[in-house]
């Protein structure tokens, strides 16, 4: 049997439509805060009372009579919005913004925010009063119920409700009654609500809007900062003065920019647009960038920095669309681009902007959810692209070019940097390659900015092809005029320069001969007055300190010979010895004394070589020997010591050394240093070297490096251990003391150095670091 039927809807629907769509409180009230903007209204306030547990939102719209009220509100999923004319969307454009909301699902936003409701209104062409009250929790019950059979309440009110601080329409307008809240209203949540609500209506305070207030009552008369009170910036002035911002407009197939820095005009551009998607719109926007400087005051008069407050928010018919704009959001894929090139390349944290879009309804449809953004379709593709390529990239190149080459611009807040030579050539680099685009046309730029340098110094041939670009394009005989005169005098600068660099260039050589002159002879004076001026003082001093070292020579050997006796005492008590155990105490004893021999032995050695290295100094090298230390250039004296103290020894390798222009002043031991060279040299000698290299580098601001090596046989690894060659007492030579290289780190050590070997056996290669002031 056939038959015509009908869908029956659930009374479930409530929350399909409701809480599920619009998810969270703060979009709910958004949904409100639109409904009342589309409603022509000129104020909004909205009161949180935390003990009536109700929250009344208050508007002068044109309001709803009681038809309205059962015709059009009570029809679900009904918008009037929607059905507007796509020939006269524009002339509905207020100030305040033009439709917010076009699904006819907001009024369900009340269900989110309450298990009740009641609606006062009265419309423009009437007196009366309408009310409706509705209990959301009737719609939860069961499921098999109609939606439709549920009953809600029309009726006429005598008067609106009485309200603490929010103002009563004396007209037309709604009051919202949301009983039974169902979150905790506090001065947090509140604050929360106004900077989004700041960002949802005006976020930088640029433009002219419905005036929006917030109260919360919770007991007291005390007014709250910051939760009582108008919403709002007031932050046009620091955005449009101390920035560099650019203003874009999209209409009728054209693109019009216009580009400022802390308040100075530098140019004005009109271009086609090739963006077809958006022929039917018109697009608005205002891009900013904030250097360090703007950041900082930014943060001081909102009470939060720029990243946290957002980026680019987009608006469409005057009302926000959320998410984009938030702190995580990315739609335009800025951080993602940053990532490839970090000094390049804005990302979100960089710029702060609005963009604006005017458009017949469903032109751009918002996901239903309220929190999504826009749909993504043909249409919010192209205008993604244009907001990118026309406005942030467009801000970006001169940012980049021009602010980010300057490191003090970032804590300028006026546009003073821009009067140098060598930012108005920036500057002019900028402005010129938008000339050479046949497709732009330019209005307008600074002329007292973008003009070519009069020092010669500050013209790049980049620069110089941009200003001609530029002046062919607008056909400007004066600028023409600037580029051949700059020419001019680049042409003169060259030649004069290349004759002053030829002059230079022979005072140069003739002045590095006599240097060279002199140097040699003040070295061989100074050697030969070193060794010959000995006088009855010095020869004091050099005995002083070979009696120091000598001292320290004989009590080492004192020792030494002390813990020789000690083992020969040992030794004699094993004939007396009657079990293992006695034996392992006594051989633990001879091992301890044995070690105390070999360090006493060490001690005297380096004592040795100590003295022989002061001996050596009494006729060659001045030093200071009232003290062991100096405080100098310890690279010029390993230096000096090669060259006075080593050169000519016989049966030692030729010395090299490569120090560049490195330096190291610290205090040090010209005595450890002389000793710690004689190892090397010594150690050399034995591996049949013919020459060493001393290699001197900068390893860090604090420390430098030398590498140590010789052509030797180097370190036979079948005989030797490379890991213990450091170590007191080993040694791979019949004829070694297993000392050398013991000392020879011992002082770096001391020092505050290491010693390491590099070498991988087939050449002996030590690596000294050694800490210090390096010049």
């Amino acid at each position: 049997m056939q038959g015509h039927d009908k869908f029956r809807i659930s009374s479930h629907l409530k929350d399909i439509i409701g809480r599920d769509l619009v998810t969270n409180e703060f979009v709910a009230i958004f949904e409100l805060v639109k409904n009342s903007f589309d409603a022509g209204a000129t104020s909004v306030g909205i009161e949180f009372d935390t003990e009536a547990e109700t929250i009344t939102i208050v508007d002068d719209g044109h309001g709803m009579s009681q038809s309205d009220i059962r015709e059009k509100w009570l029809f679900v999923a009904y918008s009037e919005k929607a059905l507007a004319q796509a020939d006269n969307y524009r002339d509905k454009i207020r100030p305040g913004g033009q439709f917010a909301g076009s699904k006819g699902i907001g009024r369900f936003a009340c269900d989110t925010l309450g298990v009740g409701l009641e609606l006062f209104s009265r419309s423009e062409s009437s007196d009366e009063i309408a009310k409706l009250s509705i209990d959301w929790t009737l719609f939860e019950e069961s499921s098999s119920e109609e939606f439709q059979e549920i009953d809600v309440l029309v009726s006429q009110a005598n008067s609106f409700p009485e309200t603490s601080n929010a103002t009563l329409p004396e007209g037309s307008g709604t009051v919202l009654v949301i009983k039974g809240t169902r979150h905790r209203w506090n001065e947090e949540r509140v604050r929360r609500l106004r900077r989004d609500l700041a960002k949802l209506i005006d976020p930088f305070g640029t433009t002219d809007t419905v005036e929006v207030s917030t109260w919360l009552y919770d007991g007291s008369d005390k007014w709250i900062d910051g939760v009582d009170g108008p919403v709002g910036n007031e932050i046009s002035d620091l955005l449009e003065q101390k920035t560099s911002r650019i203003e874009v407009k999209i209409e009728h197939g054209e693109i019009s920019s216009t580009l400022y820095d802390r308040g100075r005009k530098i140019y004005a551009i009109r271009e086609p647009s090739p963006y077809e998607e958006l022929i039917d719109c018109e697009v608005t926007g205002q891009i900013y960038f904030l250097n360090r400087s703007a950041k900082s005051t930014f943060t001081r008069r909102m009470g939060v920095r720029p990243v946290e407050f957002g980026s680019i928010f987009l608006f469409l018919n005057g009302f926000r669309i959320s998410p984009i704009g938030d702190e995580t959001d990315d739609t335009f894929g800025l951080n993602r681009r940053k990532q490839q090139g970090q000094s390049r390349y804005f990302g979100t944290r960089d710029v702060l902007g609005r963009v604006d879009v005017l458009a017949r309804p469903k032109l751009f449809r918002e996901v239903s959810s309220r929190d999504a953004g826009l749909v993504e379709d043909a249409r919010s593709r192209a205008l993604y692209e244009a907001i990118r390529t026309n406005m942030v990239f467009r801000l970006e190149r001169y940012v980049v070019g021009v602010n980010w080459q300057d490191k003090q611009d970032q804590d300028r807040d006026t546009a003073d940097g821009l009067e140098t030579d060598s930012a108005r050539s920036r500057v002019l680099t900028v402005v010129g390659n938008l000339a050479r685009s046949t497709d732009v046309v330019i209005d307008y730029f600074d002329k007292d900015i973008v003009k070519v340098s009069e020092d010669p110094d500050h013209i790049t041939d980049k620069a110089l092809r941009a200003m001609s670009d530029l002046a062919e394009r607008r056909g400007d005989p004066a600028l023409l005029d600037q580029v051949e005169s700059a020419r001019r005098r680049i042409e003169q600068l060259k030649q004069s320069r290349e004759e002053a660099r030829e002059q230079a260039r022979r005072a140069l050589e003739e002045r590095q001969r006599a240097d060279a002159r002199i140097a040699l002879l003040e070295q061989q004076a100074a050697f030969l007055g070193s060794s010959k001026d000995i006088d009855i003082e010095r020869v004091q001093l050099l005995m002083h300190q070979a009696t120091i070292h000598l001292g320290h020579l004989s009590s080492a050997v004192s020792n030494a010979v002390h813990e020789v006796n000690s083992l020969l005492s040992s030794a004699q008590e094993a004939d007396e010895l009657e079990d293992l155990e006695e034996a392992e105490d006594l051989f633990a004893t001879i091992r301890q004394a044995a070690r105390r021999v070999s360090v006493s032995l060490a001690g005297a050695h380096l004592s040795g070589d100590r003295l022989r290295s002061v001996l050596s100094f009494a006729p060659n090298i001045r030093v200071d020997l009232e003290t062991d230390r100096v405080d100098g250039d310890i690279v010029q004296f390993i230096g000096e010591y090669f060259e006075v103290r080593v050169a000519g020894v016989p049966d030692l390798p030729n010395v090299k050394l490569e120090a560049g222009n490195v330096s190291l002043h610290r205090e040090f031991s010209p005595v450890d240093v002389a000793v710690l060279i004689d190892n090397l040299l010594d150690n050399a000698r034995k591996a049949k070297a013919s020459q060493i290299e001393f290699k001197v580098s900068k390893k860090s601001a604090k420390s430098i490096a030398i590498l140590v090596s010789d052509d030797g046989l180097g370190i036979d690894t079948r005989r030797v251990d490379p890991a213990k060659i450091f170590e007191r007492g080993y040694t791979g030579s019949t004829k070694g003391t297993g000392l050398g290289l013991y000392s020879a780190r011992q002082i770096i050590e001391t020092m505050g150095g290491t010693m390491v070997l590099v070498g991988d056996g087939s050449r002996a290669i030590f690596e000294i670091s050694i800490p210090g002031d390096v010049a």
